[in-house]
């Protein structure tokens, strides 16, 4: 239970408070140098540390003592002192302690080092308020950066918030009804299908090393990061089927390395058609397999014959990009997984089916990003109603 009491500075200093009191009632006298002594609120924290704050008034240090005892009793109560830690030093603690990929590791990271640090980071915790996030977040749209990777950022800040809340370190979270800018869609922020000319000549100029590497993710719909993990091990060269259930991660810092799939619903098998078993096949002939762990011998390595890094591989889309005078919206490798999810559904597949090929979590996930592709159904449903109209009716059908 907290001890609070109100008392005399002079007394208060001299011995801690006994039993659990609210406050000994006793006038004001002068201190030394025959100034007026304030009150001093003595409590005992979460810890059972014993706390302290002055107050000129009797009254305010009895209601900083009634508030105290009644955020206790709610399991509401905050040390003040814990919010001086910078928002800084928190995010660092924060984030070392996250069980994270090593690429939502590197992007926190870029968040805090490249705006959050620098913006609010020497700030302590408890002096930051929603004013200042506000600010903060209309500073970031002035300066020009996309409405999602303010969004992002956003996101990200609003995780330390409510961790710090969680924590014991601030009693509300600064960042919220926060207004952010809106996401305008333009014509290089949709998913727009590459036709098999641009598939084609993307294979032509890609390194030797990265041919089949285009037509794998263009006719099996696998993510770059899964691509290039890929093992001997997980293709079923006979039934023409490949086993996703792992991924390649490249560490900035550290040797690349096998993890499970980002996420359950990426696991999956998918089939694969007779070109892609002979370029796969010819493949590893002109590039043998490299083995990196016992039982994983990796179908695609770099010139080196080391594992294909992001960044390298990043590097290698953006030269055949600009050579191939590529549209907008290609702006990474994902543009071949969006071509193959094209074919699929030009081709007639249902919504579960392209979810289940692409390793969406959901059929909702898919019709967010490909909706825009499947064809118009005001034919379809013109034709339902036609069909439907001139269909006999059940009199006619009995005679009548």
């Amino acid at each position: 239970d907290p001890v609070l009491r109100v008392g005399r500075w002079t007394d208060i200093g001299r011995s801690k408070p006994k039993g659990n009191t609210m406050g000994s009632k006793q006038p004001k006298h002068k201190g030394r140098g025959g100034k007026k002594a304030g009150w001093r609120a003595l409590y005992r924290d979460n810890e059972n540390k014993q706390r302290s704050k002055s107050f000129d008034r009797k009254a305010d240090a009895q209601r900083f003592l009634a508030t105290v005892e009644a955020d206790q009793l709610r399991g509401t109560y905050v040390d003040p002192r814990a919010g001086r830690i910078t928002l800084s030093e928190y995010a660092e603690t924060f984030m070392a302690a996250q069980v994270w990929r090593e690429g939502t590791r590197a992007t926190a990271q870029s968040h805090v080092d490249n705006h959050i640090g620098p913006a609010l980071g020497s700030r302590q915790l408890a002096t930051i308020t929603r004013t200042d996030v506000q600010a903060f977040v209309s500073e970031l749209s002035a300066k020009g950066l996309a409405p999602t990777t303010v969004h992002g950022i956003h996101v990200r800040l609003v995780s330390f918030f409510e961790a710090a809340v969680h924590d014991g370190k601030i009693v509300r979270s600064p960042a919220i009804k926060i207004q952010l800018p809106k996401t305008i869609k333009t014509a290089a922020s949709q998913v727009v299908a590459l036709d098999l000319d641009y598939v084609r000549r993307i294979a032509d100029a890609a390194p030797p090393h990265l041919t089949a590497f285009v037509w794998l993710i263009a006719t099996a719909g696998l993510r770059p990061g899964e691509a290039a993990r890929l093992t001997v091990e997980r293709v079923n060269f006979l039934k023409k089927t490949i086993d996703v259930d792992r991924q390649m991660l490249t560490p900035p810092k550290g040797s690349p390395h096998l993890a499970p799939t980002k996420t359950s619903a990426s696991v999956r098998t998918v089939p694969i058609n007779n070109s892609l078993v002979a370029e796969l096949n010819r493949h590893m002939q002109d590039h043998p397999p490299v083995e990196i762990e016992p039982g994983a011998t990796l179908i695609f390595t770099n010139s080196d014959g080391r594992p294909l890094r992001r960044n390298t591989i990043g590097a290698s889309w953006d030269t055949m990009r600009h050579a191939l005078d590529l549209p907008a919206e290609a702006r990474g490798w994902h543009s071949l997984r969006h071509t193959h999810a094209s074919a699929l559904i030009h081709a007639g597949l249902s919504v579960k089916t392209v979810q289940a090929r692409l390793g969406h979590a959901s059929a909702t996930e898919t019709l967010e990003v490909y909706s825009h592709l499947w064809p118009d159904s005001e034919d379809d449903t013109r034709a339902a109603i036609d069909s439907w109209l001139a269909a006999p009716s059940a009199a006619s059908k009995h005679g009548s």
